[in-house]
């Protein structure tokens, strides 16, 4: 009975990489196409005349790595000290950042999509010059780190897709991606969170060895 789940975890964890692979293609074959310009445009413009820029140039540190490496820290330290019971969940966190930040980085180089460039775009953010486009590391970061946050509970689960759901538009509206880099991040999460789930217990029976 056992075998079931695990066998449908790896089969959700290789669609959700071939459905990241095939956006990557897709996006490196047909470079930004006025739609996706007219997407980021329009969220500029839309915030602009709103809420201002400011929110979401704080909102989209929500996605930064640094942020999430010391953040993971500390959530490790307090989990080994004061909560063994956090521990597994602790350890997974580390797991998942060390996979999706590999993942990140390898499928920035393969497919090397650049930054928006479309007429009427302006880049509000200062990391945009110096990395590729496809996928959103901000977006992979915090849709998986708060996905295993807020496991458990219902209302942790709202905050965290209204968080995720925020970054993504931060990504967008400061002219740092396109839409589909954002999906892509997301799949990319998803496959990074299962393998992340997945080597949580080989990795604690190793550790139980020795």
């Amino acid at each position: 009975m056992n075998g079931c789940p695990l066998k449908r975890s790896h089969f959700l964890t290789a669609v959700c990489l071939i459905v990241t692979l095939v956006i990557g293609v897709l996006v490196a074959v047909a470079g930004a196409n006025e739609t996706e310009c007219n997407i980021v445009s329009n969220l500029q413009d839309l915030a602009r005349k709103t809420i201002g820029l400011q929110v979401f140039r704080i909102v989209t540190y929500l996605g930064d790595f640094y942020m999430w490496v010391i953040f993971t820290s500390i959530y490790s330290i307090y989990a080994y000290i004061k909560s063994r019971k956090h521990l597994d969940t602790a350890i997974e966190f580390a797991i998942f950042l060390i996979i999706t930040t590999a993942l990140i980085y390898f499928t920035k180089m393969v497919f090397a999509r650049p930054r928006p460039s479309c007429p009427g775009i302006s880049a509000y953010d200062d990391d945009v010059i110096s990395s590729f486009s496809y996928p959103s590391g901000h977006v992979s970061r915090a849709a998986g780190a708060f996905a295993i946050l807020s496991r458990g509970s219902r209302t942790k689960e709202s905050l965290a897709i209204m968080a995720i759901s925020l970054v993504s538009l931060s990504r967008i509206i400061l002219g740092a991606h396109y839409l589909t880099d954002v999906v892509g991040g997301i799949f990319l999460s998803l496959a990074a969170q299962r393998l992340a789930s997945l080597s949580l217990p080989l990795l604690k029976r190793k550790i139980e060895k020795r």
